[in-house]
């Protein structure tokens, strides 16, 4: 027997429907997003509060209580630091660059001068004052040790090579007189049994010469 199919068109869904499902699909990505947010946020806010340590090993002051005039100076002394750190470490040992480190290390000096009269000028308290005069003293010993040493191996390099050798003195001939010896009175006449000890006439002088054939 042949059934009797009724298609019927399904009612279109309404708006409050629409957002229902919009939301099932947008909902989960945004609350990761808030979640992902939050994490960085705190991730950042702890990194922020932990002091900041310079090259030299040691901590820097928070720079939230300093005038950005001598945060600037600091961020300027630790490039300068920066620098001389990779110079050291790079390169083989020669006169150029132990000149280059000296040379750095003097700037670096300079650096905390200047930064010392910046002190001077602050607008914050005396145990601020010294306690970035402090540091700064800690770092011109720092790379005031630095240059000392880089200056010694730079005189090294300075050093004349050793010395050559000087050649050893002449060997007078033994033939020759010796200057204390007295010389002969030119034009002497001298008695005819005469036996002179050298030199032509020598040998006929000698015991036994008179025997021979």
């Amino acid at each position: 027997m042949p059934k009797l199919v009724i298609k019927q068109d399904l009612p279109e869904p309404s708006l409050i429907e629409k957002l229902e499902g919009l939301l099932r699909v947008i909902l989960p990505v945004l609350l990761f997003s808030i979640v992902l947010a939050a994490a960085l946020l705190f991730y950042l806010s702890r990194e922020s509060n932990e002091p900041v340590t310079l090259e030299n090993g040691m901590p820097a002051m928070p720079a939230a209580i300093l005038p950005l005039a001598y945060t600037q100076e600091a961020q300027h002394l630790t490039a300068l630091a920066r620098e001389f750190e990779t110079q050291e470490n790079v390169g083989v040992e020669e006169y150029a660059k132990h000149a280059r480190l000296v040379s750095q290390a003097e700037a670096l000096l300079d650096q905390l001068r200047v930064m010392d009269k910046r002190v001077d000028a602050l607008a914050v308290d005396a145990a601020t004052k010294q306690a970035l005069l402090t540091r700064h003293q800690y770092q011109k010993d720092y790379w005031e040790a630095k240059r000392v040493f880089h200056d010694l191996r730079l005189s090294r390099f300075n050093e004349s090579p050793t010395a050559q050798e000087s050649p050893p003195p002449a060997i007078k001939s033994a033939e020759k007189s010796s200057p204390d010896a007295p010389a002969p009175a030119p034009n002497v006449d001298l008695p005819k049994d005469f036996c002179p000890l050298f030199g032509p006439g020598a040998a006929a002088c000698r015991p036994g010469a008179g025997d021979k054939p």
